[in-house]
């Protein structure tokens, strides 16, 4: 493992690299409030067949805010998370992300698209905001304004009560380590690490430029992982369709008995469907 910070117009990237840089290259892009840590279940499984970069996007990790809101548009994003890719290799490379991730992993390959192998998206890129129905960028802020200002925890034991009904899997060892970076405790309470501007930022750049406008620019390969649970869901259904009529190389795989971390459910069926794919 190695530890790296890039400064990237005045922001700090923070990030980790696994594995061997001869082997290709796997950029993996967390989720919102996540960080690298999200990715921990997932190394042992691929760390022999990729060179795996983690970065923490802005407000996250160790990954500084960006200085506006506008920043956060998908296209300034890509712009300066491709720059810190760059600096961490010239090859063509595959990218992956999870949730707002793989929002951003879709925004960076319609922009870079020679740089790009394959593009891999687990429960992201393809149903937020646009086949949420109901779904207003008033009604989005206001949720994760209540959402953030409600994720003041008494204990750790809360944290970890609350954070296992994200996952089917059996509580262990490195879900608690995915988790421990996310939080950081203040006057005896444990709160969410994540910048709430960053994170309120993030949500409109979902309105701004959601992820659809990307899908006829993709022409490289795609994987994109969908949960399973709960059974149905028009949303994801809804958001399958439109991907699968948009993009012509795509692989759908929806992962038995998931919620929307799949990676944290079930990751080494994740890992075992990459390398098939790939």
């Amino acid at each position: 493992m190695r530890e790296f910070n890039i400064t990237i117009e005045q922001c700090r990237f923070h990030g980790f690299e696994f594995g061997d840089s001869s082997l290709p290259s796997l950029v993996c892009l967390h989720g919102m409030t996540g960080d690298s840590n999200s990715f921990l279940g997932l190394i042992d499984h691929l760390i022999n067949d990729f060179h795996l970069i983690l970065i923490d996007s802005p407000g996250h990790g160790g990954t500084a805010p960006l200085l506006t809101a506008e920043d956060y548009r998908f296209s300034s994003l890509s712009d300066k998370l491709f720059s810190v890719i760059h600096n961490l290799t010239d090859k063509p490379f595959y990218i992956l992300g999870h949730s707002w991730g793989a929002d951003l992993a879709l925004h960076i390959t319609k922009k870079f698209q020679h740089t790009i192998i394959g593009v891999i998206l687990i429960d992201g890129g393809y149903v937020f905001p646009e086949h949420v129905g109901g779904m207003t960028e008033k009604t989005a802020l206001e949720g994760w304004q209540d959402f953030i200002d409600s994720s003041r925890y008494e204990s750790w034991d809360e944290v970890i009560q609350l954070y296992r009904t994200y996952t089917t899997k059996e509580w262990d060892r490195v879900l608690e380590e995915t988790i421990s970076s996310n939080f950081k405790k203040i006057e005896n309470r444990y709160i969410l690490k994540a910048d709430r501007n960053s994170l309120l930022a993030t949500i409109k750049a979902f309105f701004l430029e959601p992820c659809s406008t990307t899908f006829e620019c993709i022409k490289c390969p795609v994987l994109l992982f969908h949960a399973t649970v709960p059974t149905f869901d028009q949303s994801r259904t809804s958001g399958i369709e439109r991907i699968q009529k948009s993009i012509e190389n795509i692989k759908v795989v929806g992962v038995k008995n998931t919620k929307h971390n799949i990676h944290w459910d079930r990751p080494e069926k994740v890992a075992s469907e990459i390398l098939l794919w790939k």
